[in-house]
């Protein structure tokens, strides 16, 4: 599965994009913004990562990042997986040479938009740390709504963090993509 939008292609993850995502995730600033990604990141921890995610739930969505002027440059990425409870999680990074240019809400919008219309998705959650409000303003533009704060293990950090967790439902995006079209 490939999207695409004004600037952006969301495609596969491919063994040649391991020196990338290394590269990306083995900066602490990027890290230590996720929960589930160790510091230092690897070419071993990237390459081991793309080998695993083949055998993810198809119902998921794993994508790369890249710009559509250069599709072979993963610049970050973005995923929904499902859930034992039901519901899809939301998650992404993006290069920190790539913050402050809206690249993340262009591409999460993309990739909601495909979860709700051709993915099956019901519900999406998601979840930033409470030092990363960036994060959050992301999600709010996307229209998800904050459900509660929990502490969750950091692997970059060591310890755990405040999150903030969010939800979005089908039939909220639906009623907002209703209201922006009027």
């Amino acid at each position: 599965m490939e999207l695409t939008t004004r600037r952006l292609l969301l495609r596969p993850l491919r063994e040649d994009d391991a020196p990338a995502l290394a590269r990306g995730l083995n900066n602490f600033n990027v890290s230590r913004n996720l929960a589930r990604v160790p510091w230092p990141y690897s070419l071993e921890d990237a390459s081991a990562f793309i080998a695993l995610q083949r055998g993810f739930d198809p119902r998921g969505c794993v994508c790369a990042i890249a710009f559509n002027c250069a599709p072979d440059e993963l610049i970050g990425m973005i995923s929904y997986e499902p859930r034992e409870d039901g519901r899809f999680e939301l998650g992404y990074w993006l290069h920190e040479s790539c913050w402050g240019l809206r690249i993340m809400s262009e591409a999460a919008a993309a990739l909601v938009h495909y979860a709700f219309t051709m993915g099956g998705v019901s519900v999406l959650a998601s979840g930033y740390h409470a030092d990363n409000p960036k994060s959050g303003r992301i999600l709010r533009r996307l229209g998800f709504v904050e459900t509660h704060e929990e502490m969750n293990l950091s692997l970059a950090q060591g310890k755990d963090v405040a999150t903030i967790k969010l939800r979005l439902g089908l039939a909220d995006w639906l009623s907002q993509n209703e209201s922006r079209a009027a």
